[in-house]
């Protein structure tokens, strides 16, 4: 519009002062220095040696004109000098300065990479943001400095603002758009810099995306990085397969490769740390040189440092503290109560563990367990050593005190939360939630033992016992493992049948002699056996024996299932008795029999138990 206006009062301003060769057909169009103007025009100019000069005045002279026409043309002299018009309201600049050119509309290719532009100095103007570069194509790279366009070498590259590229750029196919991005490329190709110093160091770092100020700030020779949002990345140098996405996003990764973090200050003080995954404000925000973690919530894994192969997921998950290795936080505020702890998993919302080591499921108003299989806990023999047979039975299950109790939920949970940040702690509404499940919790009647009284009995008969979970540290609690019980019952069970066992031989021996008439043998009899005692026998038994009158020779034989003989005792007194010591036979069912003057007088069995 400005050039049109420009023309119209150029042509006037002729038309009205010219004398000599002015022609006015009766067309109406009228012709300087040719006598057949152009008949679409009003007005032609035409000269080889001589051009069209304008009112020329000062500034002062400039706002002295009375009154105005809209579209008056001069040319100011002084202060900012050039072609004003007048716009109706005020006198407007035509152009910014003598040295300057407007570009509203530039479509040709060729006129950029001829001589459309042919200045390597001074402002170029690009036009209002109402106008702009309209339908720009480049087959060349340009280079824009703030006011000022160059060509630049390479090939295919786009730079636009305050000293973006470098002119020394020898790569392809780099666009950097702001001030100071990409000033440092030499041959880096593929980049992609969009914000002021964004890839401002970069070199020979190729395919890397920086979107945001002081984006890859001082990245160099790293590849494959996409930084976006301001500061992320910022201090990268060589590190590679980056993915910044937030503000402060891996700001402080310098040679760490493989790193995703999302989120505001997301994995912010990476330095060397590798193969990291971070999602959520502040996820992983203290780590440094630690590795293949995973965080997804916002501040999940916050403050550890330096530890490997920790996931966590859920808002402030594993948030607390600095934690060890492999750890696992399912779950929004699932966390430890103590630093350093590894190799455990909470699931569920607020779940805390309390030692390392450890998998806790729940929280404490958790009141049902449910699966449709049971637990399955390895028990291959080929890896188990120093088997020893000394589970104490009915001595250990004796001592032991069953009970019915209710739990308080609400203390337990205060307890395991009393070094949780305020910052973290659970809102109003969720506290509110959290309370009411905590006080059903308390209306249950429960059956169990008391873990303190588990683990004194176990200590009374020295029987290290599995079962009780004890507490490792002031944050911890007391345990126990029901399942483990399973074993000592056992045991118990197994001596009860052998004490029942007992007994019935003794039933059956006296049944045995009410049959044969209510009355035990005489002294003058052939001579008899009495059961064996104890029997079964696990370390002595004795024998018991009479003897007829007038013996010559009597002996007692021990024989195997299999009629095999394996001792032979002489017997002596009339009424004997004979010890055993079960050291020196196998477990195992025996038969014992009297023999006087070589005849067979009485058999009974014995059992041996190791």
């Amino acid at each position: 519009m400005k050039k049109i206006l420009l023309a119209i009062v150029v042509l006037f301003v002729l038309v009205t002062g010219s004398n000599a060769q002015n022609i006015f057909p009766s067309s109406g169009a009228a012709g300087i220095g040719t006598t057949s103007p152009n008949a679409s025009s009003l007005l032609e100019v035409k000269s080889t040696t001589k051009g069209v000069l304008f009112p020329r005045m000062t500034l002062l002279q400039r706002n002295a004109i009375v009154s105005p026409a809209t579209s008056l043309l001069i040319y100011q002299t002084n202060n900012t000098s050039g072609y004003y018009y007048y716009n109706g309201l005020s006198w407007s600049a035509v152009t910014p300065s003598a040295a300057s050119r407007t570009l509203n509309n530039l479509c040709s290719p060729t006129a950029i990479n001829q001589s459309l532009f042919p200045l390597t100095s001074g402002a170029i103007t690009l036009g209002s943001a109402s106008l702009g570069w309209k339908n720009l194509y480049l087959t060349n790279a340009l280079y824009l400095s703030g006011s000022i366009i160059l060509h630049a070498p390479g090939k295919e590259n786009l730079f636009t603002g305050t000293n973006a590229g470098n002119t020394s750029v020898s790569g392809r196919d780099n666009t950097g758009a702001g001030a100071y991005a990409l000033n440092h490329l030499t041959s880096g190709v593929y980049n992609t810099a969009c914000g002021a110093s964004a890839l401002y160091s970069n070199t020979t770092g190729s395919l890397n995306t920086a979107s945001g100020y002081y984006s890859l700030f001082n990245n160099t020779i790293g590849n494959y990085n996409t930084a976006s949002g301001v500061y992320s990345l910022s201090s990268n140098t060589i590190g590679i397969n980056n993915t910044a996405n937030g503000f402060h996003a891996l700001y402080l990764n310098t040679t760490g490769n493989n790193n995703t973090a999302s989120g505001e200050a997301s994995l912010y003080l990476n330095t060397t740390g590798s193969l990291n995954t971070a999602s959520g404000e502040a996820s992983l925000a203290s780590n440094t040189t630690g590795s293949n973690n995973t965080a997804c919530g916002a501040f999940a894994l916050q403050n550890t440092t330096s530890s490997k192969y920790n996931t966590a997921l859920g808002a402030d998950a594993g948030y607390n503290y600095d934690n060890g290795y492999n750890n696992v936080f399912v779950g929004a505020n699932t966390d430890v109560n103590g630093a350093g702890y590894y190799n455990v998993i909470a699931i569920g919302q607020g779940t805390i563990c309390t030692a390392p080591s450890q998998v806790t499921m729940g929280n404490g108003a958790t009141t049902s367990y449910r699966a449709y299989a049971n637990w399955t806990k390895i028990s291959d023999g080929r890896y188990k050593k120093n088997i020893k047979e000394n589970v104490p039975g009915l001595s250990f299950i004796n001592k032991l005190t069953p009970i019915t109790y209710t739990l308080d939920a609400t203390g337990l949970d205060n307890f395991l939360h009393k070094n949780t940040p305020k910052e973290s702690q659970l809102s109003a509404e969720g506290k509110a939630v959290m309370d009411k499940g905590l006080k059903e919790k308390e209306k249950t009647t429960q059956t169990g033992f008391i873990a303190q009284d588990v683990e004194k009995a176990a200590k009374e008969i020295d029987y290290n016992f599995s079962g009780v979970d004890v507490a490792n540290n002031d944050n911890d609690v007391y345990g126990l493992r029901y399942a483990e019980f399973v074993v000592p019952l056992v045991k118990a069970v197994q001596e009860l049948s052998a004490k029942n066992n007992e007994l019935q031989i003794q039933i059956n021996e006296l049944k045995s002699l009410i049959i044969k008439g209510n009355s035990l043998p005489t002294a003058t009899s052939n001579g008899y056996l009495k059961q064996n005692m104890p029997n079964p026998s696990k370390s002595n038994t004795v024998i018991k024996y009479h003897l007829p009158d007038n013996t010559g020779r009597a002996q007692i034989t021990i024989t195997d299932i299999n009629g095999s003989t394996i001792k032979v005792y002489n017997a002596s007194a009339a009424q004997g008795s004979l010890n055993i010591s079960t050291s020196e036979l196998p477990a195992g069912t025996y038969n014992y029999t009297l023999y006087v003057n070589d005849k067979k007088i009485d058999t009974k069995q014995m059992v041996i138990m190791k």
